[in-house]
């Protein structure tokens, strides 16, 4: 890894080294979009500073792992003004001669807004903000008809004047303040030289190639080869290198080599605590955002990723999460695992990070992380797949004594053609697929194409492989026996239950793990319940990435009960522990912890 984590007023970013007289500031989308296009964002970053172009990456207000607050009714201007501080701070900080923006759809729109610079690549922008929130809304309805609930997402995605899109809101005066963005009036050029690249299927609007052309732009067109990779996804294409090389061709042509200043890190802080990012692992690999408490912690929550998500979470809810947990006095670092998000980069990746027992080192890894700095009291948080690894974790690491583990729909090793269409499909719950087989429009889709025959054939073989399983898992629990997957699964937990490891399970009232958990553990997860310290809550009206604001405040509740507890617990034998020590010792070593805390 070739970057550094840093922070710009409230905005917190990477910068990619290199040696180059020309910088690159990246202004990404918002929201959903920005979420889903995060690997490919990554890996362009990576391929300009390889060009040497020192390039930033950083989140606008509100969005991200940034401070301020999305509903702010001057989120959009906050937005606008952190571009023209981050061009500020590649040609002060860092010492660049020229600047080139780089912005993706309204990153893109915002980009020739500011302008100011030698250069500008805008990765299909938005040209008018009215059709732009048409296109969210829609996108909105769609995501929220694939739900485990169709009819109820749909109607709460498209309540009153706000827009919400797999718990990212954009807001009433958010969306008024785009919807005013129109660039057919820009009054000046935002560049010099500029290249617009868009999708095959709509030509750039010619009245806003006219109007950069009047103002003295010299302006490239260019169709993107892979636009599929760049919308939005549950689990997104690999990036577009193609088009990403175009990307880097334009912006790097014509720069020279300098000496470049290295900034320091920074850290962004609050009234409740300090928060910046990290860098970790044996070569360094592995990168994530440390976040502690305004005084010395009493505990420490270790937060994977979801899916292919990087580690803010969908909906932003990890980064909420985590400060919301500093009011209690517990620190936490959100991580990407190798191949995820900001960490480094897998061939194939994100996609073969994903259930694989071997990215277990990557946690251990995070925990002697938080060992030297003294934070030792660690819960692991996983949603889905991050709750698996946090399960691997916990079975390789005997250090892990307290998991949460939410939404976890595999107990235990998943390899070869199961895991490959688990990624591919993400089976939702049995009853789910009856809701819909009773749709009109699910059937509708069918019809014309958008599902395949063959993926409802794959959907009705998974539904009567689980079925079978579950008539299976009935009969041995009637025996006394355990057959298959089961038997993994009750070994795993048993093991963790002998080591004493605290186990919170949370599910979504809807959620497939639910079935999966009964399938391995008896009727009611009746095995799970007979085992010491293993507590099952159930979240009514879920969703399976716990990004909605219901979903939020009820596993907020229920991790600070469990966090609490587990304490509590660790209180109890700190004070034994302090029964043997001597009290300037114990002193010595609380003040040096929190000196390193802060460091």
């Amino acid at each position: 890894m070739n970057s550094t984590p840093v922070a710009i007023g409230e905005s917190f970013g990477w910068l990619h080294h290199a040696d180059g007289d020309r910088g690159v500031v990246m202004c990404a989308s918002i929201g959903y979009e920005g979420l889903c296009a995060h690997q490919s964002w990554r890996v362009l970053a990576d391929r300009l500073a390889a060009a040497g172009l020192p390039t930033l990456r950083f989140d606008y207000p509100g969005e991200g792992d940034s401070l301020g607050d999305p509903a702010d009714p001057a989120i959009v201007d906050a937005w606008r003004e952190q571009i023209r501080a981050a061009v500020r701070w590649m040609r002060e900080a860092i010492g660049v001669r020229e600047v080139a923006l780089v912005g993706l759809r309204l990153g893109a729109a915002l980009a020739a807004e500011i302008g100011g610079v030698e250069r500008l690549v805008q990765i299909a922008p938005v040209v008018k903000g009215s059709s732009y929130l048409r296109e969210l809304k829609m996108m909105a309805r769609v995501l929220a008809a694939s739900g485990a609930t169709p009819e109820a997402s749909v109607a709460a995605a498209t309540a009153g004047d706000d827009i919400r899109l797999e718990g990212f809101t954009i807001t009433a005066p958010m969306a008024a303040a785009i919807k005013r963005i129109d660039l057919t009036r820009l009054e000046t050029a935002p560049a010099e030289r500029v290249l617009v690249l868009h999708d095959p299927a709509a030509t750039p609007a010619p009245d806003y190639l006219q109007r950069l052309q009047s103002l003295g732009a010299t302006v490239e067109t260019r169709e993107l080869l892979d636009y599929r990779a760049l919308t939005p996804a549950p689990m997104p294409a690999p990036p577009p290198l193609a088009d990403l090389d175009a990307v880097v061709a334009f912006a790097s042509a014509g720069a020279g080599p300098a000496l470049i200043a290295q900034p320091p890190q920074g850290a962004l802080a609050t009234e409740h605590f300090i928060e910046r990012g990290v860098v970790f692992g044996e070569r360094r690999q592995l990168a994530g955002v440390l976040c502690l408490p305004r005084g010395k912690p009493k505990m420490t929550v270790l937060m994977l990723d979801t899916g292919a998500n990087h580690h803010i979470g969908c909906g932003r809810s990890t980064v909420d999460f985590a400060r919301a947990l500093t009011r209690l006095g517990f620190a936490s670092l959100r991580m990407d695992t190798l191949g995820i998000g900001d960490s480094a980069v897998l061939a194939e990746g994100p996609r073969g990070a994903l259930y694989r027992m071997e990215r277990a080192e990557d946690v251990s890894a995070a925990l002697d992380f938080l060992e030297m700095r003294g934070l030792e009291n660690v819960t692991i948080y996983g949603v889905c797949s991050g709750a698996a690894l946090a399960l691997y974790a916990a079975l390789a690491d005997e250090r892990v004594q307290s998991l949460a583990l939410a939404n976890l729909q595999i107990f235990g090793r998943i390899d070869g053609e199961d895991r490959d269409k688990l990624l591919e499909m993400g089976f939702a719950a049995t009853h789910t697929y009856v809701a819909k087989a009773m749709s009109a429009r699910a059937w509708a889709r069918v019809v014309t194409g958008e599902v395949s025959l063959g993926t409802l054939a794959d959907i009705a073989s998974a539904l009567l492989r689980r079925k079978a399983s579950a008539f299976a898992g009935a009969l041995a629990q009637r025996l006394g026996l355990a057959h298959g997957k089961a038997r993994e699964a009750r070994a795993n937990f048993s093991k963790l239950a002998a080591r004493g490891v605290r186990i919170l399970m949370l599910h979504g009232d809807h959620d497939v793990g639910r079935e999966e958990m009964n399938v391995c553990f008896g009727p009611d997860a009746r095995f799970l319940r007979n085992l010491p310290n293993v507590e099952i809550d159930v979240i009514d009206g879920a969703d399976h990435a716990l990004s909605s604001a219901l979903s939020r405040e009820a596993v907020l509740e229920k991790m600070r009960f469990f966090l609490q507890a587990a304490d509590h617990d660790a209180e109890a034998g700190r004070d034994d522990r302090r029964a043997t020590a001597g009290a300037p010792t114990t002193a010595t070593l609380g003040a040096l912890t929190l000196m390193m805390n802060l460091e």
